[in-house]
């Protein structure tokens, strides 16, 4: 009897003392304010733990975002949040079960000196240590008769010895279900903007521009404006059109910077005095400047931008009642500014 309860005890200890396993721990860099899984991440990192999943496919998966110390306590709740739900929908994608996997932002690593080691998912693979199957149990031997009692009456049969039942093992509390999300784009990475340029409005210049990120520091901006302010009596015009479409390159770790061909197409027609000119432009130049973030939504860039250009315009003068040509077909070559601006940036997605 004894020797059952004690085996039955054994069987339960080892139940309750059932514990997960790591069997590996992996970390998936990130850049700076960024959330999205770069192609060097997936083939030095992911690659390997990708390796370890299938051989067991069993495992939990416990996926932690962390970050460096810049940026406000609200901002690197978000990013380590999607770091980690980023990896999770590309482990998902791959085809580890969504149930197995649990993830969550822990914010600013405060114990990790190394800002681009702080940027990252950290991913730890377990498996549940199954305790050993109960040995079987020992039989009680059967009780020796006892001696009959002589004119007593019989004794009443003791009672049979209640079966022990092992408690289950402790229930392991599964991994909640994270949602996968697609990986979002940082904040100057939105695919299409809305962009105006503030110093061509003080210039009477109306404009208006788009920009269009088709890869992470590439941009592409197409700018154009238009003014009609023509005098009634002719003795005074501002009017004029442009098109400037450039390409930029954002340089840096956080892209702030930028530089980049531009292009640049337009008509005039200008009379702020006694002498007015009349012609076409075109030309083709460099531009550079930098860009900074305002709010969720709005960025300013400032940018400078100079060309060669070619012009052919006419030169007149007011003589009474008609505008008279001074010179006429004039054609020119110079260096021309293709950019000037400080541009407010409307992100729309």
């Amino acid at each position: 009897m004894i020797l059952a309860v004690f085996t039955v005890l054994c069987g339960a200890v080892a139940a309750e003392g059932a514990e997960p396993k790591t069997i590996g721990e992996y970390a998936v860099h990130f850049r700076w304010n960024r959330w999205t899984i770069t192609d060097e991440s997936q083939h030095k990192e992911l690659i390997p733990l990708l390796e370890v999943l299938e051989a067991h496919p069993e495992a939990t998966v416990e996926i932690v975002g962390w970050a460096d110390p810049t940026g406000t306590k609200a901002a690197n709740d978000i990013v380590t949040t999607r770091r980690a739900k980023n990896v999770a929908a590309f482990l998902i994608g791959k085809g580890f079960p969504a149930g197995q996997i649990s993830t969550r932002g822990a914010g600013v690593d405060t114990q990790e000196p190394d800002p681009q080691q702080a940027r990252r998912a950290a991913v730890t693979v377990r498996i549940l240590v199954e305790p050993a199957p109960d040995p079987a149990p020992v039989p009680e031997p059967a009780p020796e008769p006892a001696p009959e009692p002589a004119p007593e009456p019989a004794p009443k049969p003791a009672p049979a010895p209640q079966e022990q039942i092992a408690p289950e093992p402790a229930p392991v509390a599964e991994a909640p279900v994270a949602e996968p999300t697609e990986p979002t784009e940082p904040w100057n990475l939105g695919k299409f903007a809305l962009r105006t340029n503030a110093l061509y409005w003080l210039g009477l210049m109306p404009n208006l521009g788009l920009e269009w990120r088709p890869a992470e520091r590439v941009g592409i901006v197409v700018n154009g404006g238009y003014a009609p302010w023509f005098s009634n009596d002719w003795k005074h015009n501002w009017a004029g059109w442009f098109v400037a479409p450039e390409v930029r390159i954002y340089l840096g770790e956080k892209m702030n910077w930028f530089v980049g061909p531009q292009f640049l197409a337009g008509g005039f027609n200008l009379k702020p005095g006694d002498k007015g000119y009349q012609g076409e432009v075109l030309a083709g130049g460099v531009m550079g400047g930098y860009r900074m973030k305002l709010s969720r939504c709005w960025d300013v860039d400032f940018t400078l931008g100079v060309g060669y250009g070619h012009l052919e315009y006419d030169s007149y003068r007011r003589d009474g009642d008609l505008n008279a040509y001074i010179k006429a077909n004039v054609e020119k070559n110079t260096v021309v500014p293709v950019q000037a601006g400080v541009s407010f940036i409307w992100k729309i997605n």
